[in-house]
C-alpha cells in the first residue's frame, strides 16, 4: 500500500512540475498586447496584417490578431505642422510606420495626381518617421504613402488631406 501511495505522490509531483514549466512557455507563444492596445481608439485604421497586407475592418479584428501573436504593420501620414526647412513659413506632414520591411522602400504621392514627391528606405528595424516638408498652401492637397510589411505584403496608408488649406 505504501508503495502505491509513493507512486501516486511521485506522479502528482511530476504533473505539478510539468504544469509549472509549461506555463511560461505557453505564455511566450501567446499574444502581442502592445500591438493589440495600439489598435484601439481608431488605431486600426493605419494598421495591417503583416502576413497579408490586409487592413483591419475594426479595432476588434486588429486587437484579436495582435493578441493571438499575429504580426501587425502600420503606415500613416500625419498632418503635423512645423517650420519649413526648404520654404518660408510653415510646412506639414510626416510619414511614419512600423513592422515594415527593414531597409525596404517607401514612397509618398500626391493622391490627386498619383505623382510621387518623396521616397526613401525604412531603417534597420523596419520603422519609418520622415517629415514630408510640404509647404502650406502648396499644390499638393492630399497625400498617400506606400510600403511593404515585414512579410513582404504591399500596403498603402489612408489618404490624408493637408491641414493648411
Amino acid at each position: 500500500m505504501d508503495h502505491l501511495k509513493r507512486f501516486l505522490l511521485a506522479g502528482a509531483l511530476a504533473l505539478v512540475v510539468v504544469a509549472v514549466a509549461a506555463g511560461p512557455a505557453s505564455a511566450a507563444k501567446g499574444g502581442n498586447s502592445d500591438n493589440a492596445h495600439a489598435c484601439q481608439q481608431g488605431g486600426h485604421q493605419n494598421r495591417f496584417e503583416a502576413e497579408t497586407g490586409n487592413p483591419f475592418k475594426n479595432a476588434g479584428a486588429c486587437a484579436s490578431h495582435g493578441a493571438k501573436g499575429g504580426a501587425i504593420a502600420s503606415l500613416q501620414v500625419l498632418t503635423d505642422t512645423y517650420p519649413c526647412v526648404h520654404f518660408e513659413g510653415t510646412c506639414w506632414g510626416t510619414v511614419s510606420g512600423s513592422g515594415l520591411r527593414p531597409g525596404g522602400a517607401w514612397i509618398a504621392i500626391d493622391a490627386s495626381t498619383a505623382e510621387p514627391f518623396v521616397f526613401g528606405e525604412t531603417n534597420a528595424t523596419g520603422s519609418l518617421s520622415q517629415k514630408l516638408d510640404r509647404a502650406c498652401g502648396g499644390t499638393i492637397t492630399s497625400v498617400r504613402a506606400f510600403s511593404e510589411t515585414s512579410a513582404g505584403a504591399k500596403i498603402a496608408s489612408p489618404i490624408v488631406d493637408t491641414p493648411c488649406g
